[in-house]
């Protein structure tokens, strides 16, 4: 086993926190595919100097997977907050990626978990289970299956990054992939600029608060095990559901929890 460094770990958690904080203004905006459309064009500008700095087109064939991985993951979580509530959305996208990657590198990579990772991965079932149970109840079915999705996305976008950020800086290499996501996003609201103006000032803190986040995951993959740092990050879970307000069920704070521990688990 392979302990995770002080600072990967404080990259981590700092990250958790701001994607939990720019999930919450995302579910609570009106318009969300052309917030996250903006967002990415906002991030793509922004982080230009680094990207001019430090090129990353001898990678550009993960570049541009990872953003059409990423346009597709805004527009699942877009549809998943429009049909429901953040506390039961939010756990099940965060929580599906590393069970997928878990029980993914068992069937077809002939890498089986070991005993921890196994446990986690039942921990991750049955937490994911008792929040799509609490959804269910709420009417909240469509939510769920979006949230899904979403949790497929973000297993497909972090395997990619993860091997582009050990050939290129992370900042140089963050920047054009949001900056092509924003553009695939506005080129799916075929260049509604009405929608696109209405939808600037949630974009713009949406775009500071997810490159933050995400620059911090990118500098923690340099510092640890890509499987630690994108299952670690998962704490995110627990924060976004305590900022969700409202009073979610027991269901959703226990599977909330048993997420994050299984999360943690199949790290190791």
């Amino acid at each position: 086993m392979l302990a995770i460094s002080p600072l990967a770990l404080a990259l981590v958690l700092g990250a958790a926190g701001l994607h939990a904080a720019w999930n919450l203004t995302l579910h609570d905006t009106s318009d969300r595919v052309a917030a996250v459309a903006v967002a990415g064009l906002v991030c793509g500008i922004g982080l230009l100097p680094f990207t001019l700095a430090s090129p990353p087109w001898r990678v550009w064939p993960l570049l541009v997977l990872s953003a059409t991985a990423e346009a597709v993951y805004g527009l699942f979580l877009s549809a998943a907050y429009q049909r429901g509530a953040l506390a039961v959305a939010y756990p099940i996208g965060r929580g599906t990626a590393p069970l997928l990657v878990t029980l993914g590198g068992w069937l077809t990579l002939s890498q089986p978990p070991g005993p921890l990772a196994l446990a986690g991965a039942a921990a991750l079932a049955l937490g994911l289970t008792l929040v799509a149970t609490a959804g269910r109840q709420t009417g909240e079915l469509a939510a769920v299956g979006f949230a899904l999705l979403t949790g497929l996305a973000i297993a497909s976008y972090s395997l990619i990054d993860a091997k582009a950020v050990q050939q290129v800086t992370p900042l140089g290499y963050l920047g054009p992939v949001l900056g092509l996501e924003g553009l695939l996003l506005t080129a799916w609201l075929r260049g509604d600029r009405i929608r696109l103006r209405k939808a600037v000032g949630p974009g713009v803190r949406i775009a500071v608060g997810s490159a933050a986040a995400y620059g911090l995951v990118l500098f923690a993959f340099q510092q640890a095990r890509a499987g630690q740092v994108a299952t670690l990050r998962e704490v995110s879970v627990l924060i976004g559901v305590f900022l969700s307000g409202g009073r979610p069920s027991w269901r959703v704070w226990v599977g909330a929890a048993l997420v994050v521990l299984g999360a943690v688990l199949t790290a190791f």
